[in-house]
């Protein structure tokens, strides 16, 4: 353990790569919208889009912060997707409780997707924050 830990202190983004619960999850949710490996052509398409969105949300020089709520759009969407084919698998069928599950748990992603994207536009509406202490006094100004 000491050489490990060492190894990790040495290279940070080496835990982050050996365990990113995020990417972990992720792969679970790509798994369900291609079948899990059925579709190895949407698979890569949906990799690379999802790439681009991170890219775009996130935007330009995101702080820490902005890069984890950009993350937590990405993966709400992802969900949403998920469960919107799951509601789309339903249509034209008679009701079931299992059409209702669905739809209660698109509800549920929707409004989480729609919480990850307010909070992203709460922390960009503020700017970057600056605290300056002058003679014990503090002041507080927005980029």
């Amino acid at each position: 353990m000491p050489a490990l830990r060492e190894l990790l202190d040495e290279n940070p983004d080496l835990a982050w790569r050996l365990a990113d619960l995020a990417k972990a999850a992720e792969n679970v949710l790509i798994g369900e919208l291609t079948k899990r490996g059925e579709h190895p052509i949407t698979e890569e398409a949906l990799r690379r889009q999802l790439a681009a969105m991170r890219e775009e949300v996130a935007g330009e020089d995101p702080s820490p912060l902005e890069k984890l709520l950009a993350e937590r759009v990405i993966a709400t969407w992802m969900q949403v997707q998920v469960f919107d084919s799951l509601c789309a698998s339903e249509l034209g069928k008679p009701y079931t409780r299992e059409a209702d599950y669905h739809q209660r748990y698109l509800d549920r992603a929707h409004r989480r997707h729609l919480s990850a994207i307010k909070a992203l536009a709460q922390i960009r509406k503020l700017g970057p924050a600056v605290q300056i202490n002058i003679a014990e006094k503090q002041i507080n100004t927005a980029g």
